[in-house]
């Protein structure tokens, strides 16, 4: 056998050793009941569950805040909602939570659960201005030290830093 011969054999079959691996993949297998301490591979970290403290990170808070965002619009919905129907605003959070959960639609916008869990805190008053504060995150976002704030209209929400929105909370 020549050496031209040889290169003619073994070089498509170095060639196939090569390739070969990378189109059949390694799978890598992890025992039934082992944990993992990364996050399921069916959550995405850019779609993030409403609630709860902002994230640190500002891509997430970035996704975060959106999504808190349309939260604090549907709190607004339901509190418009209730002062229409009831000719008044709730007198606190149990009377605004009844009326809440009598909605079937209100359990997929996660209203009762941002509710209860005290991550948004809702003011009480007879009758928030447009400009007054009707609900907020709890905590602050730490990096920039601001939270978003659902105002009195039932509607706007508006991201204050930390001074503006202690300045709306005591001029309510």
């Amino acid at each position: 056998m020549t050496r031209e011969d040889a290169h003619r054999i073994v070089a498509p079959l170095l060639l196939v050793l090569l390739v070969l691996p990378t189109l059949v993949g390694c799978a890598k297998k992890v025992a039934p009941n082992a944990q993992t301490t990364t996050m399921e591979s069916n959550e995405n970290p850019l779609r993030p569950k409403p609630g709860g403290a902002p994230a640190q990170g500002l891509v997430q808070r970035g996704a975060q805040r959106q999504v808190n965002q349309q939260l604090l619009r549907n709190i607004g919905q339901y509190y418009a909602l209730f002062r229409t129907e009831n000719g008044r605003g709730p007198r606190d959070l149990q009377d605004f939570l009844a009326y809440v959960k009598g909605d079937p639609n209100a359990r997929t916008a996660n209203v009762p659960q941002a509710l209860e869990s005290g991550w948004v805190v809702m003011v009480f008053t007879p009758e928030p201005s447009a400009n007054a504060i009707l609900a907020y995150e709890k905590e602050a976002f730490q990096t920039f030290q601001n939270r978003l704030v659902l105002l009195g209209d039932c509607n706007s929400v508006k991201l204050m830093t930390e001074p503006e929105f202690q300045t709306a909370l005591k001029t309510r």
